[in-house]
């Protein structure tokens, strides 16, 4: 990530032939075997790879950064085209990063969950604003229809409750979670 940060072509070209496959198979489960689609949000999520290296941080694998990457990608395409809710059990089972080993899956799992009990020490203001967001996947104009209020009490909220969170989250002595 170092070199494609520095814009090192060849870096990127490699990265790109290791994780173009896997991530065109990742998506295509997600839309059905729409292996075109697929391929060409995979294009995307690599060009913001390159776009934005420097701006990996370095607290997750090089895959687990791309890969959610390509999810976003996927996520947004899917909400544009409303082919598909989000509320499908089975799509979202499907978004699991497959290169998270067992382990990091039951860690995640356990953070999660951690955070969920955290979150019942927020204002249900700021709860409901974060629930609608990151676990049904809202947009900030969505969440403000929903609510009945205006974008910027959603971004205002959603500031508080992630400034709220991380200080929970320290408090609890966890680490590594990126709000």
């Amino acid at each position: 990530m170092a070199l494609i940060s520095q814009r090192d072509q060849q870096a990127f070209s490699q990265l790109y032939l290791r994780y173009q496959p896997k991530l065109v198979k990742y998506c295509a489960r997600v839309l059905r075997d729409d292996v075109a689609q697929a391929a060409d949000l995979v294009d995307e999520a690599m060009f913001d790879v390159w776009r934005s290296a420097e701006n990996f941080a370095g607290r997750s694998k090089v895959s687990t950064w791309i890969y959610s990457i390509a999810r976003n990608k996927v996520v947004s395409w899917l909400r544009k085209t409303s082919e598909i809710t989000l509320d499908d059990e089975s799509i979202l089972d499907s978004m699991i990063d497959p290169a998270a080993s067992p382990h990091e899956e039951l860690a995640l799992d356990d953070m999660k969950q951690q955070l969920l009990r955290l979150m019942d020490q927020l204002t249900e203001e700021h709860r409901e604003v974060i629930r609608l967001t990151y676990f049904e996947d809202k947009s900030v104009k969505e969440v403000a229809n929903i609510l009945d209020i205006s974008d910027n009490t959603v971004k205002t909220r959603m500031f508080y409750a992630r400034k709220r969170l991380a200080q929970l989250l320290e408090k609890a002595g966890i680490v590594g979670f990126d709000l």
